[in-house]
């Protein structure tokens, strides 16, 4: 046990009792709110987003509305609890095809819902959306035969790699512009200040086919192997040098 106290908010979205609460019976409940505050922002972003909006939504007043999230942050919370909904089933095909599976799932969930990457929460998530998806990722990875601890990394790293993929996608969203960036970059170009990024614009190498496949494409697939790799890698050689 611990004396260390459960944020109402979190409380809420995993459904603990709180029956004993005075008041009026509620009129919605703390889902109905998230989902009231996702749909603003997935129509118009996060910053769109406020306690007298979400109210109105609900056809409450901006001071009822707190009976079922205490502040911003709270709402935040719940959003993005609610919003990544339930992990993909795991099953048993192998640790590999199931975290890729993990992947490619929350990337998703990312795209559809990509304000959830500017919500800045301070600590580890405790809601039992956040945890679902946890849990499904530790229990594919937990098929392979890393230790526990290499097992929580890995999910980690994992993770990141698709945030930081949307991210990506969102900062660099002119195609358009992306295409002519190489040319840019050949005009402006130091190559005796910069000889390896000189090296890497001759080969090629930011040259898009002016065809490419929209995101998520060959550059998040390569990255995703070689994530993986990496992992089945330390799984075949799992003791540090």
């Amino acid at each position: 046990m611990t004396d260390t106290p459960v944020p109402r908010v979190v409380q809420d979205l995993w459904g603990t009792d709180r029956s004993g609460r005075r008041g009026p019976k509620p009129a919605t409940s703390l889902p109905a709110v998230a989902g009231e505050a996702i749909a603003v922002a997935d129509a118009e972003g996060l910053p769109a987003v406020s306690m007298a909006a979400v109210a109105k939504r609900l056809g409450l007043t901006t001071m009822a509305l707190y009976r079922y999230v205490e502040s911003r942050e709270d709402l935040e919370a719940a959003m993005v609890d609610v919003a990544l909904g339930a992990p993909p089933a795991v099953g048993s095909r192998g640790w590999r095809h199931e975290i890729d599976a993990w992947a490619r799932a929350e990337l998703a969930v990312l795209l559809a819902h990509p304000w959830v990457l500017e919500v800045r929460p301070g600590t580890p998530p405790l809601g039992p959306g956040s945890l679902g998806w946890m849990d499904a990722g530790l229990r594919a990875l937990g098929q392979s035969a890393l230790p526990a601890g290499d097992v929580a990394s890995s999910l980690l790293l994992v993770d990141g790699y698709v945030r930081n993929q949307v991210l990506l996608a969102q900062q660099f969203s002119d195609a358009d512009g992306a295409r002519r960036w190489a040319d840019q970059l050949r005009a402006v170009i130091d190559r005796e200040r910069l000889p390896a990024l000189a090296g890497a614009l001759d080969a090629g190498a930011f040259d898009d086919d002016p065809v490419a496949e929209a995101f998520p494409g060959d550059e998040f697939e390569f990255g995703l192997d070689l994530l993986l790799d990496g992992i089945e890698r330390r799984e075949a050689s799992p003791v540090r040098p």
